[in-house]
């Protein structure tokens, strides 16, 4: 149940997202406007709630209206609603604005109404492409996060790396700056605050998501991952980005205080170099450390999984350290650039891990696709060959004659579909798959045989010797029961263990802090009781085990416990230290007897007299 509220949940933040990424590029067209000239406006920070132009581009409305480089905006004499759009550098298109302008002592007040921002030549030149790239790229990663999760439910990794996937790209999708405007200031300015949360949260969980390898984890992995949570949290009360090439409204805290005119948190920064580096670029660089950590203390199959994933996102990471540039020079196309190529680079690098790194079973994207090809195929061909033949007679039959003819071919067809599509799926099998089938059957085969193997040694290492050779598996271990406290090597306390024990079901020793090492431990049940566990690595060739494959392997495990119970590899427990009481108790009594018949008679005649 758990597992299809995930689903459902990340599936709907998918949707969410992708409205976002859609609102975004309608904004920045039809509601977007520009009074600075492009995104050339940088203004300096004099004191609170005081914004001065360094330049005004020429041509730009601003220039035209009459403001002049010195001249200082005082937020505190404007709505609350001009004070949040001045400050985000993203006003309202043909929305005037009033605007209290100070210069040389002097205060005056100009009404500016924005043009519309794509029509500036700045834009079309340097910006097009990049705007678009970001849109592209955020739609592009909230697929792959929606793919994930609905192949992928069941898996906690797979949820978490989704999750952050989603919560990075629906927070930045959400940003004033990457277009999302609407024509309500309030509303705008509580979806920027939800925004900062959503994102910082995303750059936390990359933390998060380090965690789930190179166990055992270390105290200082652990630490290091919840001061990076509490960055995170501190980042999403102040943090202020850029917008228009000059810092944001902020956080919680920075937002609320710029619409009530209580605290200009920009200000408060611009002089503290400290926090400003804590809020801006510590968050993504912590994460980017925890998932480096990660990487290192993987072993096996699972360090270029996590290599890939979490490097893969880091890319998405870097523009939130490139932030800082922004309080330090005018230049804001450097920054841009990294930003909106980072947005396409991260998911053509997830692409590649979906597609050869484990995160995802792709053979059945690649079978449904060449399924429904080979159906449509096969479909088509058939209603144009019948039209073929019937061509002749067709073209001298009336028009209602074609009509009924066409339509009876549809409607056969359409009943042939489901056997079609059946023998379709079965050739694709065959063709696509054959290696993999076969390889099932012989899991399957051993596991029929293994009930008429008499030698326990023979039964484990023709097991071994079975799932490395038909599932490719890296490493094969069989932990046997001894009854007194361990399987095999390890604690029968261990986490993996206590779970196998408890549920009977396979366990993923990745989502565990245990000490077996491999990838997944199968139960080995034996009349209701666990016989040991069969651990086996990843695979050779670093692809996943499929849902059908482990259901053989969990089946093979199955009757190899079996097996060994019946051929007498059972565990040492309390019946065997009572039968070795027993043993113990009758070699007493006969050693007793042996002594009594050794004494002379008289003697052994009085005892027993005695006893009597």
């Amino acid at each position: 149940k758990s597992t299809h509220v995930w689903q459902r949940a990340l599936l709907t933040l998918c949707a969410i997202g992708l409205v976002a990424v859609a609102e975004c590029a309608w904004g920045t067209y039809y509601l977007e406007g520009d009074f600075y000239g492009g995104s050339v406006y940088n203004p300096v920070t004099t004191a609170p709630f005081v914004d001065q132009f360094e330049s005004v581009t020429s041509g730009s409305v601003a220039q035209k209206s009459g403001i002049r480089a010195g001249d200082a905006i005082d937020l505190l004499r404007i709505s609350p609603d001009a004070r949040y759009h001045e400050r985000t550098g993203e006003p309202l298109m043909g929305d005037p604005l009033r605007l209290a302008i100070k210069r040389d002592g002097s205060e005056r007040y100009m009404t500016i109404t924005p043009e519309p921002y794509v029509q500036t030549l700045f834009w079309k030149q340097t910006q097009w492409w990049l705007a678009w790239a970001f849109w592209i790229g955020s739609a592009f990663s909230l697929c792959i996060a929606a793919l994930l999760i609905w192949r992928r439910p069941e898996n906690t990794e797979v949820r978490l790396l989704s999750l952050t996937l989603i919560l990075i790209v629906l927070g930045e999708s959400l940003f004033p700056i990457n277009g999302f405007i609407t024509p309500w200031g309030a509303f705008d300015a509580v979806v920027n605050v939800v925004a900062q949360i959503l994102f910082s949260a995303g750059v936390a969980l990359l933390a998060g998501y380090a965690l789930l390898f190179g166990h055992p984890v270390s105290p200082a992995r652990r630490v290091l991952t919840w001061f990076t949570y509490g960055i995170a949290a501190l980042s999403a009360l102040i943090w202020t980005g850029a917008a228009q090439g000059g810092p944001g409204p902020g956080g919680l805290v920075g937002i609320a205080g710029l619409w009530f005119g209580t605290l200009d948190i920009h200000a408060w920064l611009a002089t503290r170099p400290l926090p400003t580096f804590a809020t801006v670029v510590a968050p993504s660089a912590l994460a980017l450390l925890c998932a480096a950590l990660a990487v290192r203390a993987a072993t096996g199959a699972e360090r270029p999984r996590v290599a890939w994933a979490a490097g893969s996102l880091a890319i998405l990471y870097i523009f939130g350290i490139a932030t800082i540039q922004s309080y330090f020079t005018s230049n804001i196309v450097t920054y841009y650039a990294i930003l909106n190529i980072c947005w396409v680079l991260a998911p053509l690098g997830l692409t590649y891990a979906l597609l050869s790194r484990r995160l995802l079973d792709i053979g059945f994207a690649l079978n449904r696709a060449a399924v429904f090809t080979g159906v449509s195929l096969l479909v088509v061909g058939i209603f144009s060959l019948i039209e073929w033949a019937l061509g002749g007679w067709l073209n001298t039959a009336s028009r209602v004659a074609n009509v009924a003819v066409s339509a009876a071919i549809v409607v056969a067809l359409g009943l042939s579909l489901r056997q079609i599509h059946a023998r379709v799926d079965r050739f694709v099998d065959s063709v696509f798959f054959r290696k993999r089938h076969e390889d099932e059957f012989a899991l399957k085969r051993f596991t029929r045989e293994v009930a008429f193997i008499t030698e326990p040694d023979v039964v484990v290492r023709r097991a071994v010797e079975t799932l490395r050779q038909h599932a490719d598996a890296s490493s094969v271990e069989l932990l046997l029961n001894d009854g007194a406290g361990h399987f095999g090597h390890v604690d029968e306390n261990d986490r993996a263990l206590v779970t196998l024990r408890a549920s009977h079901e396979v366990v993923d020793l990745n989502l565990v802090d245990t000490a077996i090492k491999g990838e997944f431990a199968y139960p080995m049940i034996a009349r209701g009781q666990p016989m040991g566990a069969l651990v086996i690595g990843a695979k050779c060739s670093g692809e996943p085990y499929a849902p059908d494959e482990s259901q053989a392997i969990a089946q093979l495990a199955h009757a190899v416990g079996v097996a060994l119970d019946v051929l007498g590899v059972r565990p040492r427990g309390a019946g065997e230290e009572i039968l070795g009481a027993l043993r113990s108790l009758e070699a007493a009594s006969r050693a007793a007897n042996d002594a009594l018949r050794a004494l002379p008679d008289t003697i052994a005649e009085r005892l027993l007299k005695e006893r009597l």
